[in-house]
């Protein structure tokens, strides 16, 4: 039986390598790191990625790291993005400030942005423009986990990263 890795996405993103006290940390809580990579994986690489090509997943996932303004998470989803087949295509996705024409974009692209910045006022009317894009239950669930996946990897990436650099 292997062991699992003890190196995620988010030591990795911080270059914890170069800091034994947070990766000795972070060891301390061995099983919920193990759990956060296991939902990296589920949240952009999913075995069956349906109506979210691994590119839109990054893409998406870039776009929540740099409105939180994440450098690194932010980096890491670009390289991400550019290793996918239409990752040239999406990458306007990954720039907040890039108008997008496509209506079914343009209502996720405005989903993400409004629960990812102010959570509190998603209302039923949004998922309501989400179903009037074209997304049904099961792509407005992926969509929900998706960002909230990365708002949670962002959140603790920060803490991280203000420990790492104090």
């Amino acid at each position: 039986m292997t062991s699992p890795s003890t190196t995620d996405v988010i030591d990795t993103v911080l270059g914890l390598d170069r800091f034994p006290d947070l990766q000795a940390l972070r060891e301390q809580r061995a099983k919920l790191k193990q759990l956060s990579q296991t939902s990296y994986q589920a949240a952009l690489r999913p075995a069956d990625p349906r109506n979210f090509s691994y590119a839109l997943r990054a893409a998406l996932a870039a776009r929540m790291a740099a409105l939180w303004k994440a450098q690194e998470l932010s980096a890491h989803f670009r390289a991400l993005l550019e290793r996918e087949d239409e990752g040239s295509a999406l990458a306007s996705i990954a720039d907040p400030g890039n108008g997008i024409e496509d209506p079914r974009l343009q209502a996720i692209l405005a989903h993400v942005d409004l629960v990812t910045l102010s959570p509190k006022e998603a209302t039923r009317t949004n998922i309501e423009k989400l179903v009037a894009a074209g997304l049904d239950d099961r792509d407005i669930v992926t969509l929900a986990g998706l960002i909230a996946f990365v708002n949670y990897q962002v959140l603790v990436t920060a803490g991280l990263k203000m420990l790492r650099d104090n």
